[in-house]
């Protein structure tokens, strides 16, 4: 596949920007990760081994977007420090060899080795490619003789005692992408092992989302960063072997998640980190505060990229954007906010700002509400798990804006900006798109050659968009669901005009009654029954309001309470009656500015979901589900 080179103009790249600064160009924080290492800091089975590799995973999309040498410096010193940081074994972990394999251990060391096999796809460096592929595998070869299904092993749903082994058996993936640069059968057959395994050490997961019965929100264990992760795994073990039936696991998982679970924002989970039957309970007031946390939004974006390429399927990239917009974006803090506990919890801790948040409200509530992953380190500082993977996000923007497969291009995302790469006969073409996406619905691409080129180009029709057009050089083009497919010679300077159906659809609550929710397994190892759920009796009051991939929301700062109850004017169709309103009318940083009309026939003021909010108190206390009079 031919790389595609990305230059990006507006918010997009405000915000590749933004995690440069406010993170990744950090060398203190860097080093603070790596010492981590040097310390066996997860003395109390804690998750600190994480945060290098999470990070560095996301600067390294982000830095294939930058091409940034600062950062790329950067990250190869972090690199070689880390692989100073390797004991006599070749270990790298935050747990002493008389605790491995314990607690969060495995899961540390999968994001090291994430990290590290990311870098190689940027590194210019063959002696420092080297030395990283030596370090992998000799890291792995030594779990391989540790875990493992002979008696003198430690079976690999055992080497945690959390969430009954996901988190330990998500080092699939990485296992995976050590086999495919290496080759080495071993790794394929640890990995068959990890498959065969099932994930968890109560059921079998994998036999279970093939089997189709359950939704995600039944299975035994629930935790979902975790249980994605491992399905993450699962489709890379499906490349190298092509056993469909593990394809099909992958996609059924995916696609009960996209019909139960995936939420307005397009995150999961209504209590903590859990698949909870969210798309049903989103409306609910009851739900909390810990709710809908970033690294499930940032996790599921990598898994629904993965899934768009390999399948095809364009809900894949709905789903892609409607996190992107929405739950993602509302997750920085640009306002470099401290979040409250810090002052009233740990108050000898160094109180600094993270870049991301880690859980994002739905209902009336605020952000910055807690710190998702949190650990103290042996200086005084902090981190977070969310603000840890929260680069990754706005780095995976450029692999599934525009596929290329063959002489064929796939657009899924209209970003003001211009993508450059080749075509199969090797001439350069580039695609410049002018447009406010998402705050308007016009698009215009110019398709720019050195000489007239056959392809065809795959234009992705957004699910919302309920009257698309589309025309080359003035000429209509046939419209259909998923994508509109256009070939053609095309010569340079031509032009596609697009225009989507911007209009505001009226989004209502699922009534539910009662049903079985969720199985929690919290923490540790036992299994608590299936809980039932009743139905907020408030949340049919609620609803949402979608213009294009943007959730519209409430925030105090715009002129009322959230509060309030307001009473929406919602035609049969179900649509609101919305159109732009000037910048300023809305007193902060914003994407769309939003008149809405009441049945009264008076206005009010709404905003995107991810620009709502970034006080983090009750002077921006925001809602994506509002209070309707008669809903």
């Amino acid at each position: 596949m031919n790389k595609i080179n990305y230059k990006y103009n507006g918010f997009i790249d405000k915000t590749m920007k933004f995690a440069e600064k406010e993170q990744l160009l950090k060398p203190e924080l860097w080093r603070r990760f790596v010492q981590q290492f040097r310390e066996d800091s997860d003395y109390d089975a804690g998750w600190r081994g994480e945060y290098w590799g999470k990070m560095m995973r996301g600067a390294c999309f982000v830095y294939s977007y930058t091409k940034n040498k600062q950062l790329y410096d950067i990250l190869a010193h972090t690199i070689s420090d880390m692989l100073e940081s390797a004991d006599e074994d070749g270990r790298i972990s935050t747990y002493s060899k008389n605790h491995e394999f314990d607690g969060w251990d495995i899961w540390c060391r999968k994001y090291v080795l994430l990290g590290m096999q990311y870098f190689l796809e940027i590194c210019t460096d063959n002696e420092l490619k080297s030395r990283i592929i030596k370090s992998m595998t000799g890291q792995v070869d030594y779990i391989i003789g540790k875990i493992g299904n002979e008696p003198s092993k430690i079976p690999i749903t055992s080497a945690t005692r959390h969430w009954r082994g996901l988190n330990s058996s998500s080092i699939l993936e990485p296992i995976m992408h050590l086999y495919f640069i290496t080759k080495e059968k071993r790794y394929l057959d640890f990995a068959e092992y990890i498959v065969n395994s099932g994930g968890t050490d109560i059921v079998n997961i994998f036999e279970l989302a093939y089997k189709d019965e359950l939704m995600p929100y039944q299975y035994p264990i629930t935790k979902a960063y975790e249980m994605i992760s491992c399905f993450e795994g699962l489709l890379e073990y499906y490349k190298a072997t092509g056993i469909e039936w593990h394809k099909t696991a992958v996609i059924n998982f995916a696609d009960r998640i996209l019909e139960n679970d995936f939420t307005v924002i397009g995150c999961c989970g209504c209590s903590s980190e859990l698949f909870d039957h969210s798309s049903v309970r989103q409306a609910n007031t009851t739900n909390g505060e810990i709710m809908q946390e970033t690294c499930v939004t940032v996790t599921l974006m990598k898994f629904m990229c993965r899934l768009n390429l390999i399948t095809g399927n364009s809900k894949y990239a709905d789903a892609f954007e409607a996190s992107l917009y929405n739950a993602y974006l509302g997750s920085l803090n640009t306002e470099n906010i401290i979040e409250a506990s810090i002052h009233d919890e740990h108050c000898d801790w160094i109180a600094e700002p993270l870049p991301f948040d880690s859980y994002s409200p739905l209902t009336s509530g605020t952000r910055g509400n807690a710190i998702g992953g949190l650990k103290q380190m042996s200086d005084n500082h902090y981190y977070g798990c969310c603000a840890c993977i929260g680069s990754l996000g706005i780095g995976l923007v450029p692999e599934i804006h525009l596929l290329q497969t063959g002489q064929e291009f796939i657009m899924n995302l209209y970003i003001d900006g211009t993508a450059e790469t080749t075509a199969l006969n090797g001439e350069t073409v580039s695609f410049e798109t002018k447009t406010e996406y998402p705050k308007s619905g016009n698009i215009e691409i110019t398709v720019n050659l050195n000489k007239s080129t056959e392809f065809e180009l795959k234009l992705h029709n957004p699910f919302w968009s309920e009257n698309t057009a589309v025309s080359v050089n003035g000429q209509s083009v046939p419209v259909c669901k998923g994508y509109i497919p256009i070939s053609r010679l095309w010569s340079n300077g031509d032009k596609i005009e697009i225009v989507l159906d911007m209009r505001t659809k009226a989004i209502r609550p699922v009534s539910y009654g009662h049903q079985i929710l969720m199985n929690k397994v919290v923490w540790g190892h036992n299994y608590v029954i299936p809980t039932y759920d009743k139905e907020d009796p408030k949340a049919k009051n609620h609803i949402a309001l979608r213009r294009g991939p943007i959730m519209l929301a409430q925030d105090n700062r715009l002129g009322y309470s959230v509060d309030e109850p307001v009473s929406v004017d919602i035609d049969t169709g179900g649509h609101a009656d919305v159109c732009l309103a000037d910048n300023d009318s809305v007193p902060f940083d914003h994407i769309v500015a939003a008149k809405v009309k009441l049945k009264d026939n008076k206005h009010i003021i709404m905003t995107d979901y991810a620009s709502a909010g970034k006080l983090w108190s009750e002077k921006s206390k925001m809602a994506v589900w509002i209070l309707q009079n008669n809903a």
